[in-house]
């Protein structure tokens, strides 16, 4: 009878073991349909009921990672993938998803590891070379730059927002709230879709009910991120992309495709959205920013062609129709995401990426144009940016305040910033340049260049000289002292820039006036005058030619900036041939030798007045290399050179 009992109860737990595995597989099943769907919310709930009918099933824990991930729910994902990790391992390609999420939750030590073990195995992926990058410079990156206070906006009826833009009296962002009807509900999130919002400050500071925005801009499905022209008549926004009036454009991976649209304002009502022309159902365009004469329109796109990911590019506008759109290039797209690009009145760039050197997901950078080219990105660090994504940046016209969207707290919300006027210190050392010790009584004086104002510090015994300075100025700072050359340095406080400290060396050299003609003679016979002979740099000539080599510009360049900061000196070049070739023929190569450096010195804005030259043919060599004696080209190049000495200083 017991043994009977005892095989009705195994033959119980083995059809419950069953039959909760079937409804495990099941609920995978719909899991995974939801995944297709790009419900992941929905997906999670189902995974993890079906993991109590199968809590050692690898992959349903890999299905449940991935789930949290595209939710950017990071610590739900570690969980899981480290689960996976612990039992059987990762697949090669989770291992940089892994990474990534451990990024995103400062795990950055574990995070190298997994990356590592990724580039064994796929050596030439440029992301996971760059994410590695990051965590090598990851300290600087993560040092309190205390250049800003963040305080989020406190709009408790919304579930998330994010991407302000400056109208009217406020901001206009997008925004998503509970939902009544599962059949209302984004299947992404499981919360409404985004719309567009509007709030403004009250007379006492504090943030207003949000109200839906435009009489028909907001859509059946998402209304995302917008710009303004700047008289606030036109808007251009992102929004899902229809394939029908009800049903959206989905792309191959079954995600939603995003257009730009644009409406005006016509008697106090916005018009019928249009779709840009350079909209395409084989991708998706979004978040734009027109410039401040509303002539250049950025925006983010996946469209091929690109470097990877989402790019960023740039479309011209001339009040009725606009260009075909350009990638903005290398220096600022990679093979990551580049998204949410913002120009500011000065028209600096700023945008977020997760394929530059990051602190985890995405950061905000800044860019300018130079001469035409984007210059390297900066990342603005923390606590701007944080672990998470961080991105749509909204700069005040003040410069100082404005807006940054972050997930950092798990959502995605606004957070109004303060930006704390960056502390700038100049400090540096005045040294003899003949012995390289400080030297006293050097006169330090420093130039505001933005704002003309001046300030003066003379140095003791030990050299040194410090200032403070102001962010967003371009400074000056000149050392003088009687009797030395007079040098000078220009650089800018870069508020952008991370490190505030500011260095600089100041090496001066005596000025030694020849009393002896232009000190002609071959020092090592003692026939030389007493003029001290002073070094340019690296000016030396090709065999048998007389002209200025790149090489040498640089040298020559330093010494046109030192003649005109001491616009009192008047000076002699004088250069040198090596020994091969007749007497004259080098005495001649020689003299032209040096009008070919008072010329190039001359195009560079010194005075001629100030300038002249002389040749002394083969009979200074530096070396050995006379005629009859063997040597390298390199020794004969040594003689090949040029120098100069002071014929006169006179007084200022």
């Amino acid at each position: 009878m017991k043994n009977s009992l005892s095989l009705k109860n195994v033959a119980v737990a083995i059809a419950v073991v069953a039959l909760l595995s079937a409804c495990s597989n099941a609920l995978i099943k719909s899991g995974d349909k939801a995944v297709d769907n790009l419900s992941y919310s929905r997906a999670v709930e189902k995974y993890e009921k079906a993991l109590n009918g199968q809590p050692e099933n690898t992959d349903l824990k890999l299905k449940l990672a991935n789930a949290h991930r595209l939710q950017n729910n990071s610590i739900a994902a570690e969980k899981y993938y480290q689960e996976v990790a612990d039992s059987v391992g990762l697949p090669v390609d989770e291992q940089l998803h892994f990474a990534q999420t451990l990024m995103k939750n400062t795990k950055y030590e574990e995070a190298k590891s997994y990356l590592q073990s990724y580039l064994k195995e796929n050596p030439t992926d440029v992301l996971a070379t760059d994410l590695l990058a990051s965590i090598d410079g990851i300290n600087k990156l993560k040092e309190d730059t205390s250049a800003y206070i963040l305080t989020d906006l406190p709009l408790d009826f919304l579930v998330s927002m994010y991407g302000p833009t400056k109208y009217g009296n406020g901001i206009i962002f997008s925004g998503e709230t509970e939902i009544i009807s599962a059949k209302s509900a984004n299947p992404w999130t499981g919360y409404s879709f985004l719309d567009i919002f509007y709030v403004e400050k009250d007379a006492d500071g504090n943030w207003e009910i949000p109200e839906a925005f435009g009489n028909n801009l907001n859509g059946p499905f998402h209304d995302g991120s917008a710009t303004f022209n700047k008289e606030q008549d036109m808007i251009i926004y992102t929004r899902s992309a229809m394939r029908n009036e009800k049903k959206r454009l989905l792309n191959e991976n079954n995600e939603n495709q995003f257009f730009l649209y644009m409406s005006k304002k016509e008697d106090g009502e916005w018009t019928e959205p249009t779709k840009l022309p350079f909209n395409n159902v084989d991708y998706s365009i979004g978040h734009p920013s027109l410039s401040s004469d509303g002539s250049t329109l950025y925006f983010s796109s996946d469209m091929p062609g690109g470097y990877g990911g989402s790019d960023l590019y740039k479309s011209s506008y001339d009040g009725s129709s606009w260009s075909q759109p350009v990638n903005l290039g290398s220096s600022i797209n990679t093979p990551g995401n580049e998204v949410f690009p913002y120009s500011d009145k000065a028209g600096k760039l700023y945008f977020s990426s997760e394929g530059h050197r990051t602190l985890g997901g995405l950061d905000v950078f800044i860019s300018e144009q130079i001469a035409g080219v984007w210059s390297s990105p900066i990342n603005l660090a923390y606590p701007l940016n944080s672990s998470r994504d961080d991105f749509a940046i909204l700069v005040n016209e003040d410069d100082t305040t404005g807006y940054v969207s972050s997930n950092r707290s798990g959502i995605d919300m606004i957070y109004e910033y303060v930006r704390i006027p960056a502390i700038f210190v100049l400090k540096g050392i005045a040294k003899k340049k003949a012995d390289n010790l400080p030297i006293d009584e050097v006169t330090i004086t420093l130039v505001n260049l933005t704002d003309g104002d001046t300030a003066i510090y003379t140095t003791d015994k030990t050299g040194n000289f410090r200032f403070s300075l102001l962010p967003e100025k371009k400074y000056k700072v000149v050392g003088e002292k009687p009797g030395y050359f007079t040098l000078s340095e220009e650089f800018e406080t870069d508020r952008s820039r991370i490190e505030k400290d500011i260095t600089l060396s100041f090496e001066i050299d005596e000025i030694v006036a020849s009393e002896q003609g232009t000190g002609s003679g071959n020092p090592k016979d003692g026939s030389a005058t007493a003029a001290k002979v002073y070094e340019i740099g690296e000016i030396y000539y090709d065999y048998d030619k007389s002209d200025i080599s790149a090489s040498a510009q640089p040298s020559l360049d330093k010494l046109a900036k030192l003649l005109k900061d001491n616009p009192t000196v008047k000076i002699e070049i004088q250069s040198h041939a090596d020994a091969r070739g007749g007497d004259s023929y080098n005495m001649n190569l020689s003299n032209r030798r040096a009008q070919s450096v008072v010329n190039y010195l001359v195009k560079k804005g010194v005075s001629k007045a100030n300038l002249s030259s002389k040749g002394f043919g083969e009979s200074q060599p530096v070396n050995k290399c006379i005629d009859g004696v063997e040597c390298s080209e390199a020794e004969h190049q040594e003689n090949r050179r040029s120098e100069f000495i002071v014929l006169e200083k006179k007084e200022s």
